[in-house]
């Protein structure tokens, strides 16, 4: 079980919490409204798009684009005109996710680091954020904040990290050690058999945020948050996975920002 709460605002932290602070990326899709067929996400007297999941419980705060600017669409999905798949010209509102949702996120003021977001982490390796359902956001005093929930994990697609950071994973924050040989009481047949098969485990960041406790964080400054944002470039999720899994990237920061002002509110008792 985690060993701290849900309405961890400000608080200190170790040098070692510091260093399991990991930026974290979310892929996205471009709104591909081409062809003239009816899309499913804008479909119907109550399109997907604006009737998500979790909006009137936690409706977004779109003053941050006034303040501190808006999303950069072409920083992840500009791409050259003549695609089949990909769009050209991406606005900012016609990026998408689907591999989350605000009732899995939290915020924090990190030190040095400031204001961002705490994605989905195992519940021994976190280290604390304001839930968004802190309070009973949600309506539901039964309700868990979702930890290894498989449609909620945010699946990154990948990962970067320096020599140096390769080396604190391998001798320190990994059971087992990060680079091969994979053998030991860590590993079983050689690595072969690991959770959420290969892909997922070694390319997807699994291995860092599942087996070595890494928490994953997202800027809130929306310069900074493009650049967490993958594309998955062949575009074809938004046609094939549940419509009410969709919410616009734009609108989803909109979101964290409510929770930051539900976070902040809370401090004045």
């Amino acid at each position: 079980k985690a060993t701290v709460g849900n309405d961890v605002l400000e608080d200190p932290m170790t040098a070692e919490e510091l260093r399991r602070l990991w930026p974290g990326f979310i892929r996205t899709e471009v709104l591909d409204t081409r062809g003239g067929e009816p899309h499913q996400l804008l479909g119907g007297a109550k399109p997907a798009l604006d009737d998500y999941k979790w909006m009137e419980n936690v409706p977004p705060s779109q003053e941050y684009e006034h303040t501190f600017g808006t999303i950069d669409p072409n920083i992840c999905c500009g791409v050259p005109p003549g695609r089949a798949r990909t769009p050209d010209h991406p606005k900012k509102d016609d990026l998408l996710l689907w591999e989350t949702d605000i009732s899995a996120m939290g915020v924090r003021h990190y030190p040095g680091v400031g204001w961002a977001a705490a994605m989905p982490v195992e519940d021994r390796a976190d280290i604390g954020s304001y839930w968004s359902g802190e309070g009973h956001t949600y309506n539901d005093p039964s309700m868990k904040r979702p930890r290894r929930v498989n449609s909620l994990l945010g699946q990154q697609a990948g990962w970067m990290a320096t020599r140096s950071q390769l080396l604190y994973f391998h001798e320190h924050a990994c059971p087992g050690g990060f680079l091969p040989p994979f053998d030991g009481k860590d590993w079983v047949n050689d690595s072969l058999q690991t959770r959420n098969g290969a892909v997922e485990f070694w390319s997807g960041g699994y291995q860092l945020f599942g087996r070595c406790y890494f928490n994953r964080i997202l800027s809130l400054d929306p310069k900074r948050f493009s650049r967490q944002l993958l594309y998955h470039a062949s575009n074809n999720k938004q046609k094939t996975v549940k419509k009410d899994k969709f919410v616009r990237v734009s609108h989803f920061l909109g979101q964290l920002y409510t929770v930051k002002e539900r976070a902040l509110h809370s401090l004045m008792g």
